[in-house]
């Protein structure tokens, strides 16, 4: 009885566990100058260079970083890297802009603007 759960044990937790390992371990060792990627931190960027030990990934233009080879979680194809983009896009277009109003109050050293005013915050503590 006990080695049938040791048994069962084993090909529900552990094998599959050790495959996943190896696939990891494998894309790492397969990354290759040009691939798309995204770290552990959920930094995309390109493979620029290699080594045995470490990647160099290019984030932005001429911005370079070089990361430890475990330090890369997957591979990103095409149309994973394009939803990337648009998401980022979408969070740039509806940043917070100031108002002529905020300006105003900001530049009048006011602490509150409009936009304090109308945030909607029903926690927000008036000072």
């Amino acid at each position: 009885m006990i080695v049938g759960f040791i048994a069962l044990m084993y090909f529900v937790m552990i094998r599959p566990q050790r495959k996943r390992q190896r696939e990891q371990q494998d894309m790492q060792n397969n990354v290759q100058p040009g691939a798309r990627v995204m770290t552990i931190g959920g930094l995309y960027g390109t493979v620029v260079d290699s080594d045995d030990e470490t990647i160099t990934i290019e984030a932005s233009d001429d911005t370079f970083l070089v990361f430890a080879r475990q330090a890369i979680a997957k591979v990103v194809t095409p149309a994973e890297a394009a939803e990337t983009e648009t998401a980022d896009e979408a969070a740039e277009e509806t940043d917070a802009t100031l108002s002529d109003a905020d300006l105003e109050a900001l530049a009048n050293g006011d602490e509150k603007t409009e936009g304090d005013k109308h945030s909607g915050n029903p926690d927000r503590k008036e000072y």
